[in-house]
């Protein structure tokens, strides 16, 4: 299953991240320095990314009524219909990649790469 397949634009990653995270924090004000901080990215990438976002029809900013410098960003409907299909797509691919593997087996794999992952980071702390 692909994403062009089910009628979604094509994201890059760091764009399907920050809808995640306006999905996710719906319930709060976002704010571009929120996601600035948050994904630790500097001011004029996110501004790319929030006008990219925006032109697509994903996002929108609406202004703040005691400041109106600041402008809130939010998912649109359709960036929240786009996020959900997306997870859908992410589902069906996982159970495609876990089929014919027992639980006891997914287990051992991801048990051997927390292993890697650690022994990774103790090789950047003696390399540095």
């Amino acid at each position: 299953m692909r994403v062009k397949e089910e009628g979604l634009d094509e994201i890059a990653l760091m764009h399907g991240w920050i809808l995640r995270y306006l999905y996710e924090h719906q319930d709060k004000e976002i704010y571009q320095k929120d996601i600035e901080k948050y994904f630790g990215i500097c001011r004029s990438a996110v501004t790319n990314i929030i006008q990219t976002l925006e032109k697509k029809g994903y996002i929108c900013r609406a202004s703040v009524a005691n400041d109106a410098r600041l402008k809130k960003v939010m998912l649109t409907e359709k960036g929240r219909e786009n996020h959900e299909k997306l997870g859908e797509i992410f589902q069906k691919m996982d159970a495609q990649l876990e089929e014919g593997i027992t639980e006891e087996e997914l287990h051992a794999f991801m048990h051997v790469i927390d292993k890697v992952y650690y022994n990774m980071e103790k090789m950047k702390g003696e390399n540095s």
